[in-house]
């Protein structure tokens, strides 16, 4: 995407993105500061983004990072990822027939229509009362992410206006749902009793989580009963008191109690903080999901070769394992393993991240001022990688990074599989203290889908050209209408 920008005028330059100017950054050394929060916070500077998610984030506020990002951690383990599997699948079984059905899928539409099916059906698990219309929830979900980039023009009938009325109506439906409302009550009573200190909450949920573990492996390892209720609330109480004292019984690790402790380092807990939580990780889970599912799909229908590969693999997997899917058995699949990390890195689900500077940054003989926004572009950075880039300036593009003319060279999961091809750089979900937490679960998903598709059809794209016809390159790729059909043909 910058290139030749890059080629004119070297490891730092400025753009405009969506009215806002930022310095676009690939020189890690110089980035390594504003990476782990010195000198930089984390900060989207996009006026439609502030405006509906917030322009304030908790996660600027020291002391709070760290213990969010444990209990977000503990909540996405791989214990807790493998009791997902089953919901998983299921859900995508349900999608998976109606494009059985029709033989193909219209990838754009149906990326964002399943992203937004496991973030709220699966992933936060939202509970609606009864007489709550899911589907309409669900659509206002779509308006409400539709509007995050974009013009800042509030106008009737707008994006943005029309995202902004689905956020009053989600915070309103939220609200009335009893499971918001208690656990927002309950997380108040609790932070207040622990002294409103994140690391003293999270130290507690997370040593609650570990003695609840421990006690829970125990009891379905006795499934003859050997071990009675009594025995096991005894060893609990041990286990807490040597873990640390006597600390107050906590909500258990989620999301939303990830959501609403770093909500309220910002401003004394209120009710709709629970409903705020819920929406913000509607943005990080739904989209990732879209974005990366739709790249994915995209590169795979476009190559037949790693197509086979994956399939022969599929077909070791079942003679090995059976044809059930659980997180173990995707842990035995480096092919595909190798494949989704080579898709995340010739098209990234995400364009990196951005910092704004709280102090000057010298990038080589150039000094980016404080209070300016500076991107590490993860795209870019792929370009730039010393493993697969040989420096070469005078190409139009490099041939690692270019799908459009040199496919079979550029899209090559194969580099992966050893320690001299590997890159080095991986950019996607972000870097340092913020790797995304969520980028296992995002490739679980991806894997639990293709290993669903791939063992019965072959992927084809209609349009064979879709991805240099797109209209659009940022934030993600928007193909042009009806140019994103891949058929699914029967092996």
């Amino acid at each position: 995407m910058f290139w030749d920008r890059y080629r004119r005028y070297g490891r730092v330059f400025r753009t405009m993105m969506l009215g806002s100017r930022i310095w676009v950054v690939t020189d890690l050394d110089a980035l390594r500061g504003p990476l782990r929060d010195q000198g930089a916070y984390l900060e989207v500077p996009f006026p439609t983004f502030q405006r509906l998610v917030s322009a304030e984030s908790f996660l600027n506020r020291p002391g709070v990072h760290g213990p969010w990002r444990k209990i977000l951690s503990a909540t996405l383990a791989p214990p807790r990822l493998a009791a997902m599997v089953p919901r998983i699948t299921q859900l995508m079984k349900s999608h998976l027939s109606k494009w059985e059905a029709q033989g193909q899928v219209a990838i754009f539409r149906a990326a964002r229509v399943m992203g937004v099916d496991l973030a709220v059906d699966v992933i936060l698990d939202i509970k609606l009362s009864d007489g709550t219309d899911r589907v309409w929830v669900k659509s206002q979900v779509e308006n409400y992410l539709d509007g995050l980039y974009g013009l800042p023009i509030n106008l009737p009938g707008s994006t943005l206006a029309k995202a902004l009325v689905a956020r009053e109506k989600l915070v309103e439906v939220f609200l009335r749902q009893p499971d918001v409302a208690a656990t927002q009550a309950q997380f108040v009573k609790e932070w207040e009793a622990i002294g409103k200190s994140p690391a003293a909450y999270a130290a507690a949920v997370l040593d609650q989580h570990a003695v609840s573990s421990s006690t829970g492996e125990k009891a379905a390892a006795s499934a003859s009963g050997e071990m009675e209720e009594q025995q096991q609330q005894q060893q609990q109480q041990q286990q807490q008191e040597a873990a640390g004292g006597s600390r107050p019984s906590v909500l258990p690790p989620s999301i939303m109690t990830a959501q609403l402790m770093g909500r309220a380092m910002l401003k004394p807990s209120e009710l709709e903080d629970g409903a705020m939580s819920l929406l913000h990780m509607l943005v990080a889970s739904a989209d990732t999901t879209r974005f990366a599912l739709f790249n994915s799909w995209t590169l795979l229908a476009m190559c037949p070769r790693v197509q086979d590969k994956l399939y022969e693999e599929q077909q070791k997997v079942v003679a090995e394992y059976g044809e059930e899917l659980s997180y173990a058995v995707t842990c035995h699949m480096p092919y595909l393993d190798a494949t989704l990390k080579e898709c995340m890195r010739l098209l990234p689900a995400s364009a990196g991240g951005i910092r704004k500077l709280t102090a000057d940054m010298k990038v080589g003989g150039y000094t980016v001022p404080s209070g300016e926004y500076v991107w590490y572009h993860a795209g870019l950075l792929h370009y730039l990688d010393p493993v697969c880039w040989d420096g070469n300036t005078a190409v139009d593009v490099p041939p690692h990074m270019d799908w459009q003319n040199n496919f079979e060279g550029a899209f090559r999961p194969e580099r992966w599989l050893s320690e001299e091809t590997r890159p080095r750089y991986m950019f996607t979900f972000g870097t340092s203290a913020h790797l995304c937490i969520g980028m296992n679960l995002v490739y679980l998903e991806l894997k639990l889908m293709l290993c669903m598709v791939l063992r019965k059809y072959r992927l084809r794209l209609k349009t064979p050209d879709m991805l240099v016809r797109c209209e659009r390159l940022f934030p993600f790729f928007l193909p042009a209408k009806g140019t994103d059909t891949v058929l699914l043909e029967p092996r």
